[in-house]
């Protein structure tokens, strides 16, 4: 592998530098980028939605294979969303922001150290606390509250006076969002419309068109796995999540050109060690996430991407530590925005407040020289064939791009 030095501005020469960690490898970047496009024109994408499939047919730059059931997209279709798609600058959360993001099912109770159904009194509590925080600039619901998206909109808003991401299906939750937008502003709605590998989710249709159509800003989430729903290698796991992101990215922009869409491709990796589950406490999680945002950077999109978080159940040196890491790889590289970055615990399941407040703190504490050491992986060349050959069809597991990289890919 070739040796490369960083061009981190502002950061002194250390032992990382004498490693291929160059957040601003254009070859790398480019080559990655252009394999998304070759995965939206040849591979395609699986659409059920004849609304879907007709808005992109109509441009005369998309084709569906009714065998296969995929829409394919040449990439002049795609550059001619970017053209439209709101900058980066433009958007309304700084560079270098750290979240709370994420919508975890349960509480971790820090003292008994069980999990707990989420109320609105932990909501109400996690929002002062990120209002009050110096290093949290935005924040999400942070805990799921099923069937409350009117009332977690309004407790949030009311307790958070920061940027907010929020999630809403129903004709009341989009009505409200709408209404919130044109008054407070400084809110993104989250869609997860791809269900990887390369599956639009039919039945999030309705509501991602009517939000996008009323001019409420989104973000178009996606997360495939490496391993699981997504090639087993660095370069190869970046191509998908950035092809899905696109893709959302161009659907948005066919629907109501102008609108504010942030690209959310959240790379993650599946721990085959640990029966294929997440695992979100990996320096090479931090590091696919930050090189998916300076890719996001190069095309000038908001970027929106998952760090500083943990892998373990409990908080603790180890949660500590992951985060430790995760700060300091973010602020010696630079990024836009960073979600799960406070109080989440393993696989995003639980959410410890105890966790947020510790957490705020090491954020403030950070610095970049206690960036860890690491290697960016080099570019691989059987990454798009790997994703060809499994198409929409989850078959990492058995493939034998994975069995071949196991032990060699995301070790760090």
């Amino acid at each position: 592998m070739q040796d490369v030095k960083t061009k981190s501005a502002g950061v002194g020469k250390s032992s990382i530098d004498e490693r291929n960690t160059d957040m601003d490898d254009m070859d790398l970047l480019d080559r990655i980028h252009q394999d998304a496009l070759r995965v939206l024109e040849e591979v395609g994408v699986r659409v059920e939605s004849q609304r879907v499939r007709q808005i992109f047919e109509d441009t005369g730059l998309a084709a569906y294979d009714e065998e296969s059931r995929h829409l394919h997209i040449l990439s002049p279709l795609i550059e001619q969303a970017l053209s439209t798609a709101t900058k980066r600058d433009q958007y309304w959360i700084s560079e270098n922001s750290f979240g709370i993001g994420g919508t975890a099912p349960f509480v971790y109770d820090d003292e008994t150290r069980d999990l707990v159904p989420p109320t609105f009194e932990h909501l109400k509590k996690i929002a002062t606390i990120a209002n009050e925080a110096d290093v949290v600039n935005f924040m999400a619901r942070g805990v799921l509250m099923k069937g409350e998206e009117v009332k977690v909109m309004d407790t949030i808003i009311e307790h958070c006076d920061k940027p907010i991401y929020a999630a809403v299906l129903s004709e009341k939750g989009i009505a409200r969002a709408k209404e919130i937008v044109d008054t407070r502003g400084k809110m993104t709605i989250q869609f997860s419309i791809i269900n990887s590998p390369l599956n639009l989710i039919n039945s999030m249709m309705d509501a991602f068109f009517s939000c996008v159509e009323k001019n409420i800003p989104i973000y178009v989430s996606t997360m495939p796995m490496a391993g699981l729903s997504a090639p087993y290698s660095m370069s190869g796991l970046l191509t998908l999540t950035h092809a899905e992101g696109l893709f959302g990215v161009a659907l948005t922009q066919l629907i109501n050109p102008g609108v504010t869409v942030v690209h959310a491709g959240l790379p993650s990796i599946a721990n085959i060690q640990k029966n294929y589950a997440v695992d979100l406490g990996m320096i090479s999680h931090n590091v696919a996430n930050l090189l998916q945002e300076k890719i996001n950077r190069k095309l000038g999109l908001p970027s929106i991407q998952t760090a500083c978080t943990t892998s373990q159940d409990h908080p603790g040196p180890r949660a500590e530590q992951d985060g430790i890491n995760g700060f300091a790889i973010m602020k010696k590289y630079g990024f836009h925005h960073m979600r799960h970055c406070f109080g989440f615990l393993r696989e995003l399941i639980s959410f410890s407040i105890a966790k947020l407040e510790r957490h705020i703190e090491l954020c403030r504490e950070t610095t970049p020289a206690q960036a860890p050491d690491f290697t960016i992986e080099p570019y691989d060349p059987e990454g798009f064939d790997c994703i060809a050959r499994n198409s929409s069809n989850p078959n990492y597991m058995r493939d034998d791009h994975t069995l071949r990289n196991t032990g060699k890919a995301f070790k760090e």
